[in-house]
């Protein structure tokens, strides 16, 4: 059991960018196989820092001392009210709201460096 109050499993994963260790929570209770591919939704337990990057190419990293990740991305989304953003890391998106962290300064297609902790992943159930 999570600290969130979900049941999962910390896995290894790998995607197209990074290898690394996240919390992986089953679609409706599935039972999950080993080397195989999910489509999931991105989570994280702490957004620890956002700043902007003169770097526009997308990149992650995997810091398994700290058990943290830092991103490189684009914002790709911005709700009407400024509440949430999402970051777009290629093919992986964090979204984030003004609870976790001060997101006021960020616009739309802005490249920021973000560091998070505690990735989780959600199953979306697609086969």
């Amino acid at each position: 059991m999570h600290s969130n109050g979900t049941l999962g499993y910390w896995v290894n994963y790998r995607n197209s960018l990074v290898e690394g260790f996240c919390y992986f929570v089953p679609y409706n209770g599935r039972t999950i196989g080993f080397m195989k591919n999910y489509s999931v939704e991105t989570d994280q337990e702490k957004v620890i820092n956002i700043t902007s990057s003169v770097i526009e190419n997308y990149s992650i990293y995997y810091n398994a001392e700290l058990d943290t990740y830092e991103a490189i991305g684009n914002i790709s989304f911005i709700s009407d009210d400024e509440e949430i953003i999402v970051v777009s890391v290629q093919d992986l998106e964090l979204s984030i709201s003004n609870e976790e962290y001060d997101i006021s300064n960020i616009r739309i297609n802005d490249w920021v460096k973000i560091e998070i902790k505690g990735l989780i992943f959600w199953d979306e159930g697609i086969y």
